[in-house]
């Protein structure tokens, strides 16, 4: 399973992409929280505390955001699935 960083997430995740090796199925917060669990900069960015994201970090599941999934970060995943995580972002 791949775990894409952009923006300020990425140098804390030490790269663009990190690869969790979990059991297809998996819940996509399942996932997340094994991205960050060695990670304790990025976790400290990411998580509010444990299972609850920050409202600020967007995940997209697929190229949809998780807020628009029916099951959201209860998301069932399989292992071909691409998880996109974003920090608030601005510019013009």
């Amino acid at each position: 399973m791949h775990v894409n960083f952009y923006a300020t997430l990425r140098p804390l995740a030490g790269g663009k992409t990190i690869d969790v090796d979990l059991p297809a199925p998996v819940r996509a917060l399942d996932v997340l929280q094994a991205a960050t669990k060695n990670k304790p900069d990025l976790a400290a960015e990411m998580w509010e505390s444990p299972g609850a994201l920050k409202s600020h970090i967007k995940v997209f599941i697929n190229g949809r955001q998780s807020v628009h999934l029916p099951q959201g970060l209860y998301t069932i995943l399989h292992a071909d699935d691409v998880l996109d995580v974003f920090p608030p972002v601005g510019g013009g």
